[in-house]
């Protein structure tokens, strides 16, 4: 099994958006987006990464695209409420519309802060943003670095797996195909160890991150919650 070392590099200044920082904030954003003001700040991530990051939010909106549809389309059919029209035998209702349409804005918008994320962090970056929120809870046991590490695995096995293109390739994939070795089972037992620099959660870390959930939990008191 693999192994993290973490090491820092105080030649260089800490930036104030640290992947620990990054990742409270996409936190942040989900428990926002619980309420009506967070819907106006989906449509305005939205707006954003289709300005600035717009090939990976196209990306991931089209692999994500049939789930959106469902989901839509189930609370639009199965919302109980006043009918918009009465003679169909399975039929829209105003509320399951209006439901439907906020849900789609929320997904929309927790996409566009994933697609922040991931278009401004690293790998290795965002590993050590997990390890750095992490580890204040592992309270001395090394399960903090295990998890990381086995995501870093995962990682680099499936950007040099082929892409499936049928299910007995899927099965291969996820090695559960007869006669199929588990080539990721395999990598857990190289002898490595994986350097990840800064993965320690600063004061700046805990004092902005506690602000920034703070503020998204504002939202939520009534007369702003959806």
């Amino acid at each position: 099994m693999p192994g993290i070392a973490r090491s820092t590099d105080m030649s260089r200044l800490n930036p104030v958006w640290t992947p620990a920082l990054k990742l409270i904030a996409v936190l942040a954003v989900a428990i926002g987006l619980q309420s009506t003001l967070g819907l106006w700040l989906g449509v305005g991530l939205v707006i954003w990464v289709l300005h600035r990051h717009r090939p990976r939010f196209l990306k991931m909106l089209r692999r994500l695209r049939l789930l959106m549809l469902v989901l839509f389309a189930v609370t639009l059919f199965m919302t109980p409420g006043a009918a918009l029209f009465a003679d169909w035998g399975l039929h829209p209702t105003a509320e399951g519309l209006d439901l439907a349409w906020s849900q789609l804005l929320r997904l929309m918008g927790m996409l566009a802060a994933v697609t922040i994320l991931l278009d401004s962090t690293s790998q290795r970056a965002l590993a050590a943003g997990m390890l750095a929120l992490l580890q204040p809870l592992a309270f001395g046991s090394q399960w903090p670095e295990r998890a990381v590490a086995r995501l870093l695995l995962v990682f680099d096995y499936l950007e040099s797996a082929p892409p499936p293109r049928n299910l007995q390739a899927v099965l291969a994939l996820a090695g559960m195909a007869s006669g199929t070795p588990d080539r990721f089972a395999a990598s857990l037992d190289r002898p490595e160890t994986i350097e990840l620099p800064d993965a320690t959660l600063t004061r700046q870390d805990v004092l902005l991150g506690s602000g920034v959930l703070l503020l998204s939990l504002l939202l939520l008191i009534p007369g702003h919650s959806g």
